[in-house]
């Protein structure tokens, strides 16, 4: 086995999901550490929080890699005395790197956005950026939604007629309401995401499309278990001795 860096990390997660992806007002990559600084085990997490970076050390982590970044904004002072501050400085009192892979993981093969799409039962799945589509085994909306609500262990909102049938999905995690007209091109009469403004909805309804909303949360966290093993994988093919851990400290913030 070879040591690991955090530079190597970096690497291997650009190879997963390549930063080149990420939309323009996005941050991610490497936010906190060193790149030369040794890595022999990595916490995998969809918010960099308290409690998570508590757990890494815990688990006795050099790097946690999230979905969700933090420093959207410049940041002019680093105290104590706001959120992302106190978390800087935690991190680097425990030595802690972390790698935020957000936009760009939503948009690449095998990232967020396929991964819920097959989550909903999806097939023939096609789309480009954030926006996937899918092909149903004919079902009406009622059903679909029940499906989606047992799959996600979600309480989702629902948008449309639950006689309807339903025949193609597309979907966009997160805040991605606004890519039904997308999917509608690419033949969706169904759409699922995070987080739906009323407007939204009522346009989409007014267009002929149905709309689920699963939350922002439920959308993303089914990325953080599949990370976690395809960077497991890929960190052993390169014969790197480092151990992959899936954080369970974001789920239990949530209940």
């Amino acid at each position: 086995m070879k040591g690991c860096t955090v530079r190597d990390a970096v690497s291997v997660m650009n190879e997963i999901a390549p930063f080149e992806l990420a939309e323009e007002w996005d941050n991610v990559g490497l936010l906190q550490g060193s790149q030369r600084a040794e890595v022999r085990n990595i916490l995998v997490a969809l918010d960099i929080t308290d409690a998570v970076a508590e757990e890494a050390k815990e688990k006795d982590c050099q790097l946690i890699v999230t979905h969700h970044p933090f420093m959207f904004r410049p940041i002019q002072r680093l105290t104590d005395e706001t959120r992302e501050g106190r978390l800087i400085l935690k991190l680097a009192a425990f030595g802690i790197a972390h790698i935020a892979a957000h936009t760009n993981l939503d948009a690449a093969p095998g990232g967020v956005n396929d991964t819920l799409i097959r989550a909903a039962g999806a097939k023939n799945i096609r789309g480009e950026g954030c926006l996937r589509v899918g092909d149903l085994e004919p079902m009406s909306f009622g059903e679909l939604c029940a499906f989606v609500r047992q799959q996600m262990d979600a309480q989702i909102r629902t948008y449309g007629d639950p006689a309807r049938m339903v025949h193609t999905l597309g979907c966009c995690s997160g805040s991605g309401s606004e890519w039904y007209h997308e999917a509608m091109q690419l033949g969706a009469d169904c759409f699922l995401t995070g987080e739906v403004r009323h407007n939204v909805a009522l346009d989409a309804l007014s267009d002929g499309c149905l709309m689920i909303e699963a939350g922002h949360y439920e959308t993303e966290r089914i990325i953080c278990p599949v990370l976690t093993e395809t960077l497991q994988k890929r960190l052993n093919e390169l014969q790197f001795g480092v151990s992959v851990f899936c954080s369970d400290r974001n789920l239990a913030e949530r209940r």
